[in-house]
C-alpha cells in the first residue's frame, strides 16, 4: 500500500508539470486551467484510495487506476498540441475532463467519505469463505508435505540415484546427499543421467561418491560438449543462462580432470565460447579457470 500511494504521488507529480507545460506553451480553457488545479490533486488521493480497494480485492477499482492517468495525459496532450486541439474542441475536452472528475474521482471520493453500511451478515460469509480458503490451502501444503515424506522413505540403496535429485534441495537436502552415496547402482546412473543431458542435476556429482571411470569421463565429456554449444547467440537465446549454470560445474571439472579424465575439446571450445560471450568479469574469470585446467 505505501508504495503504490508513493508510485501514484510521483505519477500525478509528473502529470502536474504535463499540465503545467500545456497551459503554459499550449491553450487551455480558463476552465481546464481552474479545473487542473483541482484534478490533479484530488486524483492523487483518488488513486491512493483505489489502490487501496485493489489490495482489498476490489476488482471496480482498477478502472480508477488503468483509465484516470492517461485521461489527464491526453488532456494535456490536447491542450499543448495544435493538431490536436483541432480534433477536439474546448468545451468537448473540458466536457470529459468533467465526467472524468465525477466518475474516476468523485466516485472513490464519495465511497470513502460516505461508505455503505455495514452487513454483518456478509461479512460473516466473507469471514468464513476465508477461513474456508485458509483450511484448503492448509490442508494442501499439508499433503504436500506427506507426499513428499512417502517418496523420500521409499527411497534406498536400490533406488536410481535420478530418484533422489527432487530432494537434494530442501527439507531433506541433508539426508539425500547422505543417502545417495548409498545407492548401488550410482556408477551406471550417472552415465545415463549424462547421456540423457542430466549435467545440471549432477553439478554436485563430486561429493556423491562416483568413481572417475573411462565411462563416466567419456559420458561426462559429451553432455559438457552439447552443454557447450549452447554458450552461443546463434545456437540459443539463453546462452548466458547456459555459461552461468555450466560455472557450477567447475568443481566437477576439476575433480574429473585431477582424475585423468580426457575432457580436453569441450574445454577448449567452452573456454572460447565463455570469451566470445562474455558480458562480465564473472564469466571471464570462468574462462580463466578453464585455462587453468587445461594447462595442467
Amino acid at each position: 500500500m505505501a508504495f503504490g500511494a508513493l508510485f501514484a504521488t510521483v505519477l500525478f507529480v509528473d502529470l502536474a508539470a504535463l499540465l503545467i507545460v500545456a497551459a503554459v506553451k499550449g491553450r487551455m480553457s480558463v476552465a481546464g486551467k481552474i479545473g487542473s488545479l483541482i484534478v490533479v490533486p484530488a486524483a492523487t488521493v483518488a488513486m491512493w484510495i483505489a489502490a487501496d480497494a485493489w489490495s482489498n480485492r476490489d476488482p471496480s477499482a482498477i478502472w480508477v487506476l488503468a483509465a484516470l492517468p492517461p485521461l489527464i495525459a491526453l488532456y494535456a496532450l490536447r491542450a499543448r498540441f495544435a493538431p490536436l486541439r483541432a480534433l477536439i474542441s474546448d468545451v468537448v475536452a473540458d466536457l470529459a475532463m468533467g465526467i472524468v472528475v465525477v466518475v474516476l474521482i468523485g466516485v472513490p471520493l464519495a465511497r470513502t467519505l460516505f461508505p455503505p453500511p455495514r452487513d454483518p451478515v456478509a461479512e460473516a460469509r466473507a469471514a468464513e469463505e476465508e477461513r474456508a480458503r485458509f483450511e484448503r490451502e492448509e490442508q494442501a501444503a499439508r499433503q504436500a508435505r506427506e507426499r513428499e515424506a512417502a517418496q523420500f522413505a521409499a527411497l534406498g540403496p536400490d533406488s536410481a540415484m535420478a530418484n533422489y535429485m527432487p530432494f537434494l534441495h530442501g527439507n531433506y537436502s541433508l539426508r539425500a546427499h547422505a543417502d545417495i552415496r548409498k545407492v548401488k547402482t550410482r556408477q551406471a546412473d550417472t552415465v545415463v543421467m549424462l547421456k540423457n543431458g542430466r549435467l545440471d542435476d549432477l553439478a554436485e556429482l563430486l561429493v556423491f561418491d562416483v568413481d572417475a571411470t573411462p565411462d563416466v569421463c567419456a559420458a561426462y565429456g559429451a553432455a559438457l560438449a552439447r552443454e557447450t554449444a549452447q554458450v552461443d547467440p546463434k545456437v540459443s537465446s539463453n546462452f548466458l543462462g547456459v555459461a552461468l549454470e555450466l560455472e557450477r560445474q567447475l568443481p566437477n571439472l576439476q575433480w574429473l580432470v585431477g582424475e585423468s579424465c580426457d575432457l580436453g575439446v569441450p574445454l577448449i571450445q567452452l573456454e572460447k565460447n565463455l570469451r566470445a560471450v562474455a558480458d562480465s568479469s564473472r564469466i571471464t574469470k570462468f574462462a580463466d579457470e578453464l585455462a587453468k585446467l587445461r594447462s595442467r
